[in-house]
């Protein structure tokens, strides 16, 4: 649970806040803390303390004026997060896809007579980036890129534009129709390089980026799989991906999936994963027909009498007659 640092700081001994340096430290939060107070753009304008001021013991303003200093680092790992969301924008998958290529092409800018770039405005707003917590900004994408240096992505002299770099598209494995190919098993060109998973973090398929970031660093994936082409979330825990190489290779495919990596991750091919699938459902449709011929068993094991028996009984009471059978002979007499 986060907590603020100001209100922890309350709890601080009286001796402990005449030596700030010392203190800091032992008051710093945990990497998830720092990421959030990172994101917030805590104020540093505070001016320091004066030797006069921290003789006052009352005085905590200059305990918290240091804490940004503790905790103005983003974690490297959210920035590498940050950088795979942004290179699954410009894919090769991705300019070919129906949506995402319509996506780009309405963001595309010239800078400088350089083509399509495209503004941090927008990435921002892209699904990759905005399902990532916390909060992105441009100068966050910006850090990203720079530490996480990619060679299909480049950016622009001014630092906020960024683009799929010329000389690395097209992908010499990719044809310029690859949703139109299908190979003689009835396979189209993504399907044989796409994959099931089951990641072993409940939501983490909410988040492509992450998807496609714990994949590239835990996965151990061959070269030629990658870059991770794209993740289509199926649920917040299961998605597609779809990677560079061919994964229905059998014999490279269970060398890769002997290492178990990622660890705790379930894993099939896009193929077998559909095929389970239909299994599943024609099990469920038969089972689903046999209950109902047992239905239909029972009920005509009970016989059209006693369906009859069973109209008149509730015809009699709804005419508010009743079932005179176990009255006594002299009172039907009367009756």
């Amino acid at each position: 649970m986060f907590v603020p640092r100001a209100l922890r700081l309350k709890g601080v001994k009286e001796t402990q806040k005449r030596k700030p340096d010392k203190t800091i430290p032992d008051a710093s939060s945990p990497r998830e803390d720092a990421l959030v107070q990172a994101m917030q753009k805590t104020s540093t304008n505070s001016a320091a303390a004066s030797p006069a001021s921290t003789q006052n013991e009352n005085v905590k303003p200059p305990v918290v004026s240091h804490q940004p200093k503790a905790t103005t680092s983003t974690p490297s790992v959210y920035l590498a997060q940050l950088a795979a969301g942004i290179e699954l924008i410009f894919t090769d998958y991705a300019h070919q896809h129906t949506s995402s290529a319509k996506w780009l092409q309405e963001h595309y800018r010239t800078i400088d007579t350089e083509e399509r770039y495209v503004h941090f405005t927008a990435i921002l707003d892209h699904p990759n980036i905005a399902t990532l917590k916390p909060q992105a900004t441009q100068m966050l994408l910006r850090q990203a890129l720079i530490e996480n240096p990619s060679h299909m992505l480049e950016l622009s002299e001014n630092g906020f534009y960024v683009r799929r770099r010329p000389s690395t598209y097209p992908a010499s494995f990719v044809p310029s129709n690859s949703f139109d190919i299908v190979n003689d098993d009835g396979l189209s060109f993504w399907d044989q390089r796409s994959i099931y998973v089951e990641p072993h973090i409940r939501h983490l398929c909410k988040t492509p980026a992450k998807v496609a970031h714990w994949l590239k660093e835990q996965g151990q994936l061959k070269a030629k799989w990658l870059p991770v082409q794209a993740v289509h979330t199926l649920y917040n825990s299961c998605a597609f991906v779809v990677l560079s190489g061919n994964v229905m290779h059998e014999d490279q495919w269970k060398k890769w999936r002997a290492n178990e990596k990622p660890e705790n991750w379930r894993i099939m091919t896009k193929v077998e994963n559909l095929k389970r699938t239909e299994e599943y459902v024609a099990l469920k449709a038969a089972s689903t027909v046999q209950a109902a011929s047992e239905h239909k068993s029972d009920r005509l094991a009970l016989g059209d009498d006693g369906q009859d028996v069973n109209r008149s009984t509730a015809r009699k009471r709804l005419l508010g007659v009743g079932d005179t059978t176990d009255l006594e002979p002299s009172t039907k007499r009367r009756a």
